[in-house]
């Protein structure tokens, strides 16, 4: 490889857990809040194959990480990039989101993009809660595609709709009624906004378009990595892919106990 395209890339990698440029615009909101409160002990929730955990693993080395996924493949693929990177901070295990009986146990939960695979994730929302101390932040990034719209025609994304149409089966939520659920859970929020405008749909379905074309794709990166930069900066309210919301466990907050349909933990 060019020793200059060698010296980007470690350089890009050194700051981004991925080249895709979905998984880009999601490390960007992530590292926009994650440096706005203190943590120790930390959950990623629903962590896949570990993408987000390593990332924050590799630059929080102070801090303690659990990831738990319910695929077992995911978690293996999780434990030996944590062996490959030398980390000792981080460890991930099995298990199922919908059962979780943790209570107090860390001072930070995300889960980014998991939450739509899940059927009756008030359930999930309602045991992170739970899991979270006194004092704790919650942070939920989750796909709102009821309200979404393409900037493309639509008709140009059928795999990808027909793969989410049977990938994400679980309760998506708008922003207000994901804040309606946290609150009614006790939750303080702190930032509610939407994610994926215009510019991040822009950097994204660029990406889609151009997959199976990948000189063209590599000549479009820089341009869609700059793009989808812009996302975080600015009001996403046309039409936007997903929504974030970060909230706070108040110090003297009762446990959750019911969820906004009656739910109550395991």
């Amino acid at each position: 490889m060019n020793p200059i395209l060698e010296i980007g890339k470690q350089w890009f990698y050194r700051y981004y857990p991925s080249a895709f440029v979905s998984a880009y615009i999601r490390a960007l909101y992530l590292k926009k809040y994650v440096r706005t409160i203190a943590f120790s002990k930390v959950l990623d929730a629903g962590c896949g194959s570990g993408l987000f955990t390593l990332f924050l693993a590799e630059r929080f080395p102070q801090a303690r990480f659990t990831g738990y996924d319910l695929s077992e493949e995911h978690i293996r693929e999780s434990q030996e990039e944590a062996s490959r990177k030398g980390l000792k901070n981080v460890s991930f295990c099995v298990e199922d989101l919908v059962s979780l009986h943790e209570r107090e146990k860390y001072d930070f939960v995300f889960s980014i993009d998991c939450l739509e695979h899940i059927p009756g994730n008030q359930q999930v929302i309602t045991n992170l809660v739970n899991a979270l101390e006194p004092g704790g932040v919650l942070y939920l990034a989750i796909p709102c595609e009821k309200i979404h719209r393409y900037l493309f025609p639509s008709r140009y994304f059928e795999t990808y709709t027909c793969w989410a149409s049977k990938e994400h089966i679980g309760d998506q939520y708008t922003r207000e009624e994901l804040v309606a659920l946290l609150r009614s859970l006790g939750v303080e929020i702190l930032h509610a906004r939407y994610a994926f405008g215009f510019w991040g749909k822009l950097a994204w379905e660029l990406d889609m378009l151009t997959d199976g074309k990948t000189g063209l794709k590599r000549l479009l990166l820089p341009f869609l990595f700059c793009i989808g930069a812009l996302d975080p900066l600015f009001s996403n309210t046309s039409g936007p892919y997903g929504v974030v919301v970060i909230g706070r466990k108040p110090l003297r907050a009762k446990t959750a106990a019911r969820g906004a349909c009656g739910i109550s933990p395991c």
